[in-house]
């Protein structure tokens, strides 16, 4: 019996020995935490937009010829006025961005209702006697732009410039009378072709919404329309030529939903 207790003992000895062994031998590594990928802007996008919109047109009015008197023409010219239209913007827009690591390109198309506009009238004295009176108004009802988009993502917020082709319809009217019985009326209502530049920022607020807020410069140029003056119903008596030009400032938010793309490209 007592020689079985020993051999008992001796193989529970071996045995614990083995195992503390085997214990030393084995490598214990912590398992690595999992982390999320990076957020990715690349892929197409639609959303809407909404702000508000200024401008400035500066409108001139130049006798061409007329038999109106040299110091009269010249009143008239001096009260060509400096027009600055307002009004809310708001309408949607389609794009596209591709991620290289935290530099994006991409290009935006919006089209939007575009509610500029202002009417001014004046009144002055003629210097060889007598007065006159004009009404110069200007109105942009839609815009449409065409833009490239260079950006820098720091995760989900993108700061961005942009800048491109630019659409409007320009709506112009102007009206003169004087106590002579003369009288003028000219309009133009035309789609004209602008440049614009911009920035914004934009921050993911979900995997597939984000909202941003830009600023857009705008100018369309300088357009022209002529128009001849008449002493009641007779023969004219000569010609006002208009130049009107247009420059634009808007100031909107907007709200974009994010298609998914290929994730980021890394170089």
């Amino acid at each position: 019996m007592r020689t079985l207790w020993l051999a008992a003992i001796i193989a529970a000895s071996g045995a614990v020995n083995a195992a503390a062994a085997d214990l030393q031998s084995r490598v214990w590594t912590k398992t690595p935490a999992t982390t999320e990928a990076g957020y990715s802007w690349g892929g197409w996008y639609v959303g809407g937009n909404a702000g508000g919109s200024w401008g400035q047109s500066n409108v001139s009015n130049a006798f061409v010829n007329g038999t109106t008197p040299i110091a009269n023409q010249q009143a008239i010219a001096a009260a060509s006025p400096r027009l600055n239209p307002d009004g809310f913007t708001g309408g949607g827009q389609v794009g596209y961005n591709h991620q290289v690591d935290r530099w994006l390109f991409g290009v935006e198309a919006d089209a939007n209702y575009f509610g500029l506009k202002q009417s001014r009238g004046f009144t002055a004295p003629f210097p060889a006697g007598g007065s006159f009176t004009t009404t110069n108004s200007v109105t942009s009802d839609w815009l449409v732009t065409l833009r490239p988009r260079v950006g820098y993502t720091v995760d989900r917020t993108l700061f961005y410039a942009t800048g491109g082709l630019a659409l409007t319809e320009l709506n112009f009217a102007s009206s003169l009378t004087d106590t002579t019985g003369q009288n003028e009326t000219a309009s133009l209502s035309k789609t004209v072709a602008g440049w614009t530049i911009g920035a914004g920022i934009e921050h993911a607020f979900t995997k597939n919404w984000s909202a941003k807020v830009e600023y857009l410069h705008t100018d369309f140029g300088k357009q022209s329309v002529s128009a001849p003056t008449f002493t009641g119903p007779g023969a004219a008596t000569g010609i006002i030529a208009h130049d009107i030009d247009l420059k634009t400032n808007t100031v909107r938010g907007g709200l974009n939903y994010h298609f998914g793309g290929p994730s980021v490209a890394r170089y």
